[in-house]
């Protein structure tokens, strides 16, 4: 199992943004697994920042595209018990709660 947090984590399969979570993959299909709150430093856990996407496999950023039309548009790609994966956002706007130019997603 592959440990990471984040300030954020948005959730695609609730449609929900949770705060300062930890989050477990599978090593060898990279699924996600487990989230639990982070409330202190955690051994074998690797601090990325920013947000976190659990999403479908084939999640990806549009150009030009805002948070709310990504996640509108994602929550709808999940259905029943698909695995989900988890997806870091660099250079996202944790102040605006919104992509920049630079933001993408990058498969954990």
């Amino acid at each position: 199992m592959q440990y990471y947090a984040s300030h954020y984590l948005w959730h695609a399969g609730q449609d929900k943004l949770f705060r300062m979570q930890r989050i477990g993959l599978e090593v060898s299909g990279r699924t996600w697994v487990s989230m639990e709150p982070l409330e202190e430093e955690v051994r074998n856990t690797q601090w990325l920042g920013g947000l976190i996407v659990l999403a479908a496999s084939d999640s990806e950023l549009r150009k030009g595209e805002t948070f709310q039309e990504f996640r509108a548009r994602t929550v709808s790609a999940v259905t029943g018990d698909q695995p989900l994966y988890a997806f870091h956002v660099p250079f996202f706007d944790l102040q605006k709660m919104e992509f920049t130019e630079r933001s993408r997603l990058v498969r954990l």
